[in-house]
Order: structure tokens, then C-alpha cells, then sequence
């Protein structure tokens, strides 16, 4: 049985065997400087993500990678580097984070720094992005993240992520702890640097899987249903719903699955057939209170006012 998490080291005094050191993370690359080069790598490399942390030192350097099978978000600890790829470049300080989408190479320019660049596997941005099982084509990805509060929440969770699931063994051999954890830091980089597949910029059929999603949410108001299952039923990715639900509802799929919930629930309390806890369970509410603090936030009303008007 496989052990602990798999854990490589690397020094390198030189550009060539930087280069070197590099390749055995990154698959691919070459680093050059303009003077003299020195940089140590540390990499946690897990099935589904591979946190790196390069500190180097030299004047002009530059690393070229080529184009990487995962998508890498690389995170500035100390000193400045200068990202560039398809689409633009940036010029990243302390904090900052710079993203390089799968199949696509880029070069990075430094003359100190210590950078963490985070590879996410591939199975994690299909399940998210992709309905097909595909590799997504994305659409235009950004290099920065689209807002300091999400980029404050990625770099929270890598954080947890590297320095404490990957480092704590009793937490690292539990499976759900660990998918969980990278499923999320997952859905946190396609929401902070707005990954769209070019698969769901397809307007014509918007009203096409808005109707099989709702169709099937009807027909399971009192089912437990998560996301996926909507996504899965409409025949689109999870980013590809959420994006229809924005466009055309603005709001989420699953806030609009309590909408129609609560709508049948007052169609019901107006018969005034059933007491209002039936009404709850039999629409997926095992809480009350929770259905009641719902029901008031949408109607203005207690489910109890709604039923006596009824009567």
C-alpha cells in the first residue's frame, strides 16, 4: 500500500540544472539568466494536485514551460515575477497570483523570488467544467484572478490545502477529506479566474436545458438534489449551469430550486389540505424553522398566515 505523500527536493547552483529540477515537476521547461542562477524546489505531489515551492535567486532570470497537461496557478510569497502567456501578461508582487490554463506555455521573469505554483489534475476541471467527460476548451481564461476577495479565498484554501491536509498523514490518507479539498480549491479557480468552457458560451440553447432542468427539478421537489445532478439531467457542466442560471434567472440553480419549492409549498398552504409540517417534509424540508424562515424571507408572511388566508 502506497505510504505517505510523495515528496521531491531539488538545488540547482546553475541555469542547467535548474532546468533540470524544473522539468521533474513542471514536465516541461527550460530556465535561463542573464548572470548567475540558483534555486531550490519542494514538491508535494498528490493524485489530483502537485504544490511546488521554488525560491531562486540570480539576475534576468527566465523560465519557459512549455505547455502543461494541468492548469498551474503559480502564488507570489516574496519578491516580484513577470507572467506571460496568451492573452497578456502580469506583473505579480507579494500575494498576487497568476494563472497558466491547461495546454498553454508561459514565461516567467524574476531576479529573486519565491513563488508556489499549484497544479491542478485535469479529472477535477473536467468534472467542474466539461458535460462530456472532454477536456474543456477554455474561453479566453484570465491570468488574474477577477476579484481580491476571491483571490484571497484560493490563496486561503491552498494554503489549508499545502499546509495542512497534504502535511498532516492521518488527515492525508482520508479520501474524502483530500478530493473534497482539492474539488473545492478546484471550483475556487474556475470562479476566481472565470474559466469558461467555450462549450457553454452557446446562447441558442439556453432555453433548451433551462427547460430540462427545470422540468426535472419539478418532478423531484421533495428529493434531496445537489448541483450536479441538475447540471447532470440538463445535459451540461456544473460552471455551464451556473452561467445559464446568472444569465437567465440571476440567480443560482439551486436558489431557484428553494423558489420553486416554497411556490409549490404556498399553492399547497392555499388548499389548506395538508398542516403545514406535511407541506415541509413532502417539499424536502426535514427543518421547520428553516422552511418557515425561508417561506417568510420569499412571501413576507408565516406558512400559518398563508394557510388561515386560505381557508
Amino acid at each position: 500500500m502506497p505510504g505517505a505523500l510523495l515528496r521531491q527536493r531539488f538545488a540547482a547552483a546553475n541555469a542547467e540544472d535548474a532546468t533540470t529540477a524544473v522539468r521533474s515537476v513542471l514536465g516541461d521547461g527550460a530556465v535561463t539568466a542573464d548572470g548567475g542562477v540558483s534555486l531550490e524546489i519542494l514538491s508535494a505531489v498528490d493524485d489530483g494536485v502537485t504544490v511546488t515551492r521554488i525560491a531562486s535567486s540570480g539576475r534576468g532570470v527566465r523560465l519557459d514551460t512549455g505547455p502543461s497537461p494541468e492548469l498551474v496557478v503559480f502564488a507570489v510569497r516574496e519578491g516580484r515575477l513577470t507572467l506571460a502567456r496568451s492573452g497578456g501578461s502580469a506583473d505579480l508582487g507579494p500575494g498576487d497570483l497568476g494563472l497558466v490554463p491547461t495546454g498553454t506555455a508561459a514565461e516567467l521573469r524574476w531576479d529573486g523570488v519565491v513563488v508556489d505554483a499549484v497544479s491542478i489534475g485535469a479529472s477535477s476541471m473536467v468534472r467542474l467544467l466539461s458535460a462530456e467527460g472532454r477536456p474543456p476548451r477554455l474561453s479566453d481564461a484570465r491570468i488574474t484572478p477577477q476579484s481580491p476577495e476571491l483571490g484571497e479565498l484560493w490563496d486561503r484554501l491552498a494554503r489549508v490545502l499545502a499546509g495542512t491536509v497534504l502535511e498532516a498523514p492521518d488527515l492525508y490518507q482520508r479520501d474524502l477529506v483530500r478530493a473534497q479539498m482539492i474539488d473545492v480549491l478546484a471550483a475556487t479557480t474556475i470562479e476566481a479566474f472565470d474559466l469558461v468552457d467555450r462549450a457553454d458560451s452557446d446562447l441558442d440553447r439556453d432555453e433548451a436545458v433551462l427547460q430540462r432542468a427545470e422540468s426535472w427539478m419539478r418532478e423531484r421537489l421533495g428529493e434531496p438534489l445537489a448541483v450536479s445532478d441538475i447540471a447532470a439531467a440538463a445535459g451540461v457542466s456544473l460552471r455551464g449551469l451556473q452561467l445559464l442560471y446568472q444569465r437567465k434567472r440571476a440567480s443560482t440553480p439551486l436558489l431557484h430550486l428553494r423558489s420553486m419549492r416554497l411556490e409549490a409549498a404556498r399553492a399547497a398552504l392555499l388548499r389548506g389540505t395538508e398542516p403545514v409540517g406535511a407541506i415541509a417534509r413532502r417539499l424536502g424540508y426535514t427543518n421547520l424553522g428553516r422552511f418557515s424562515a425561508h417561506y417568510r424571507e420569499a412571501f413576507g408572511e408565516a406558512p400559518s398566515a398563508t394557510q388561515r388566508a386560505g381557508a
